[in-house]
């Protein structure tokens, strides 16, 4: 029989920004846990698109300091070299604008930088508290021995110890931690849930998302099920765009979705080498 587990819910938010490196325009993706000093994420250059996108990595302090690694290749081996860093003097989604420098890491020479985020500073699911239902069960699995498993049944929406909303009518199962993830999924300037799921009975695309869009009038949370449906997906709010990416023969085919009212709708399709 399932069991039901008390763990702490990990919240991670994604933050986006769009700016500048100099006078080169650039959108920058940050990921940041809640009551962590980390962060993770990754930029580009407009001019060069987003499949050239740099990984950034960094630690929360005064200034922020980010990191960036390319990869290299020396000796016909690919290394992860440092190649700029970032100073950032404001705090990370605590204003709309930051500002800082970016440094060559090689030659010394710094650019200005400037960010604009594009979802609310303040933005209210910010800083409510997350915590996931879950269920502990025995189940077998494709190598026919049987592991331990945890199931998101429901996920409690808290601010000061109220419950404001309650969302249920799933049972998926989740990573050994449970998470959630805060980013804007429709572009409107307001951060919605993603919830991690994975698929134990697959070979291959074996992990997804539960999606919940947010409502600022009503201050709700809405399933979101035609992103359900697509299952793993990325999201850019520059462009404004869903990508979906699949396998083909040769490569990968990108669909790209954008929004229209409250659902999405396929835009192009892309092929990548």
């Amino acid at each position: 029989m399932p069991t039901v587990v008390r763990a702490q819910t990990t919240v991670l938010t994604k933050a986006f920004y769009k700016g500048t490196v100099g006078s080169y325009p650039i959108a920058m993706q940050l990921q940041q846990k809640r009551q962590g000093d980390t962060l993770s994420g990754s930029y580009y250059y407009l001019r060069s698109g987003r499949e050239k996108t740099i990984n950034l990595t960094g630690v929360l302090q005064h200034p922020t300091l980010l990191t960036e690694k390319v990869a290299v290749e020396k000796e016909g081996k690919y290394v992860r070299e440092t190649t700029g860093r970032f100073s950032i003097t404001a705090p990370l989604l605590a204003t709309g604008k930051l500002n800082g420098s970016w440094t060559n890491t090689k030659t010394g020479k710094q650019l200005p930088v400037q960010l604009q985020l594009l979802t609310a500073a303040e933005d209210a699911p910010v800083f409510y508290d997350y915590e996931l239902v879950i269920h502990k069960e025995e189940i077998v699995n494709l190598s026919e021995q049987e592991e331990q498993r945890y199931k998101a049944t429901a996920l409690k929406i808290i601010q000061e110890g109220k419950v404001l909303q309650t969302l249920s009518g799933f049972s998926e199962f989740i990573g050994n931690q449970p998470e959630i993830e805060l980013e804007d999924l429709n572009f409107d300037g307001h951060f919605d849930i993603k919830i991690p799921i994975s698929f134990p009975d697959r070979t291959k695309y074996d992990g997804s998302f539960l999606y919940f869009i947010y409502n600022s009038s009503t201050q709700k949370f809405i399933r979101h099920q035609q992103l359900i449906d697509l299952e793993y997906l990325l999201f850019d709010p520059v462009k404004k765009e869903i990508y979906k990416y699949s396998e083909a023969p040769e490569g990968f085919v990108i669909n790209c979705y954008k929004w229209r009212g409250n659902e999405v709708y396929l835009h192009h399709t892309e092929k990548v080498q």
